[in-house]
């Protein structure tokens, strides 16, 4: 038997209430955090009354309204990078506690990111003058994409996780001329060169 299908079977045990607790922390992070969602005043789903499960807008009035869209693939890095960065620091912890860790930063990082001072700074930061926020409905989305990653990358192991993180940046920069780690760059310190760059695509 292989080191991840034995991993699986701890994963899915439920024998004791021990065993619960990670999965219930998980659920209740994901609820606490669709409450403070709502408390910031985002909506439940996209304003414009489109309630289909995927956009293609990237920088329209749909961007970051429904489930999924192009930046799901900015939240599969973000579990690359909690697995990565949580398995190094907590090698020794079982994986599914690894696992609501990485589910307890994502679900902070939707809240913070849904700060209006967030909100406004993207606006101001990039070429994102229709985001206003993201839906509920996207937050979660969000998390499920960085909770896939997060699996992928425990499944890949760190030189094939590498490489699709590698892979999936360049896909990005060539479809919708962003990316996670331009992202990053933009809101740490806004680059007039990329936002030209963006804005000619």
């Amino acid at each position: 038997m292989n080191e991840f299908t034995e991993t699986k079977k701890q994963f899915f045990k439920f024998n004791s209430t021990k065993s619960f607790l990670p999965w219930l922390l998980i659920l209740a992070t994901v609820v606490l955090m669709i409450v403070k969602l709502r408390l910031q005043g985002r909506i439940w789903w996209c304003n414009l009354g489109d309630y289909s499960l995927w956009s293609t807008d990237a920088w329209g009035s749909h961007n970051s309204q429904h489930l999924f869209d192009p930046y799901s693939l900015t939240h599969i890095l973000h579990g690359v990078l909690y697995f990565w960065l949580i398995s190094l620091i907590f090698h020794k912890m079982p994986i599914v506690w690894q696992f609501f860790l990485a589910i307890f930063v994502e679900s902070a990082w939707e809240i913070l990111e849904n700060t209006n001072a967030i909100v406004e700074h993207y606006r101001t930061a990039t070429l994102a003058l229709n985001y206003y926020g993201d839906s509920v409905f996207n937050s979660l989305g969000d998390v499920l994409s960085s909770a896939i990653g997060f699996w992928v990358a425990y499944k890949l192991r760190f030189w094939r996780s590498l490489a699709l993180f590698i892979l999936i940046e360049v896909v990005l920069l060539f479809w919708i001329r962003d990316s996670l780690l331009v992202n990053i760059i933009l809101l740490i310190y806004p680059v007039e060169a990329i936002k030209i760059w963006q804005s000619s695509g």
